[in-house]
């Protein structure tokens, strides 16, 4: 009992370490962008403009926008819907990882958290999917990967107080992700799912509150109360300090929350195909914000396991627990606690 307990306070300590190096760089980073004297002004601009407008128009895909032709394998490039200020960031882009029996099997959008630098895993996971029947698609969120600037960070741009950037973003990647979903309907695609970390939670969370292709749900961490994302999160320290020095505080954030706040909204999945998972340690995503959301949204599946918001421990978890809640949907292949080495195919790497 005494070692038990010992090894559970190291992994608390190892977890609050490891997360305090990463708020810290995002701090650093944040503070590398003081907000424009001009932001009030286009704050007020853009919360009036979308005051008593449906939330769902913020997601629409505009009229008269070109599809793109989905490719059978390698990397989608397509202008973005939604255009924003920094032309790198405003080619949409995927990679396709199709499993033998081509896009009519399941297919399921990896979503990656903020600042991945590394596609390597996803690659690993997109081969296990593989193996058991299904397609996999990864997501360059905006700012990140293919979507980086020259000189910046990964996902250095995506998140901080330029609040207006934040929630072009946001919109970027749910409509982006829309397109492709309602394109893979069109080869045949029966059955997608979305699966997505921290910041990808957040996309695939609203991408589930708005495109009813979606049929299953995976998220890990997702960020789901931006508001107190915003001002209360360890991670958010700088973002604030930008924010007040132009004399904007929670009041005047607090309307526009329902444009980007997945706690705010209910998604179009039966809550028995949602499956979220959280980090005992995690100050980012607190547990028992993940939680309470599971029963504000109908009872969706719900686990926690002992991590603070970065680690290793809960991807290869979510895709063994929605092994076991769908069994149905994986019934091609072997569990996903077998052995890599064990994978007779895998997934040729994005042209």
């Amino acid at each position: 009992m005494k070692s038990r307990t010992f090894l559970s306070r190291l992994d608390h300590a190892r977890a609050l370490a490891v997360d305090f190096v990463s708020f810290g760089l995002v701090n650093l980073l944040q503070a590398r962008h003081p907000l424009p004297p001009d932001f009030r002004q286009r704050w007020d601009q853009f919360t009036g403009e979308w005051a008593g407008k449906p939330t769902a128009d913020f997601y629409r895909v505009p009229d008269g926008f070109a599809p793109p032709e989905l490719p059978d394998r390698g990397r989608l490039l397509f202008p973005s819907p939604y255009p924003g200020e920094h032309e790198p960031n405003n080619q949409a882009a995927f990679d396709f990882f199709p499993c033998p029996q081509g896009w009519t099997a399941p297919t399921m959008l990896l979503a990656h958290g903020l600042m991945s630098v590394s596609d390597f895993g996803y690659r690993l996971w997109a081969r296990r999917l593989n193996a058991r029947g299904w397609n996999a698609v990864f997501v360059h969120l905006p700012y990140h990967y293919s979507r980086r600037l020259p000189w910046h960070f990964h996902g250095e741009l995506c998140i901080g107080g330029e609040l207006l950037r934040n929630a072009a973003g946001v919109r970027q990647s749910v409509v982006e992700c829309r397109i492709v979903l309602q394109q893979l309907r069109k080869k045949g695609g029966q059955l997608f799912g979305g699966w997505g970390t921290s910041y990808g939670g957040w996309i695939m969370a609203l991408l589930g509150c708005f495109e009813p292709l979606l049929q299953r749900m995976i998220l890990v961490e997702p960020i789901l109360n931006i508001d107190n994302a915003i001002w209360k999160s360890p991670g958010s320290i700088s973002l604030r300090a930008a924010l007040r020095r132009v004399g904007i505080g929670p009041e005047d954030t607090a309307g526009s929350m329902r444009l980007v706040c997945p706690g705010k909204l209910k998604p179009l999945l039966d809550p028995w195909h949602v499956l979220l998972l959280a980090g005992r340690y995690d100050k980012i995503a607190p547990s028992e914000e993940v939680e309470k959301l599971a029963r504000i949204w109908g009872g969706a599946h719900f686990a926690c396991f002992p991590q603070g918001h970065v680690g290793y421990t809960l991807m290869p978890e979510s895709f063994r627990l929605a092994q076991e809640i769908w069994a149905g949907d994986f019934a091609s292949g072997p569990s996903f606690t077998a052995p890599v080495s064990e994978l007779k195919e895998s997934a040729p790497d994005p042209a």
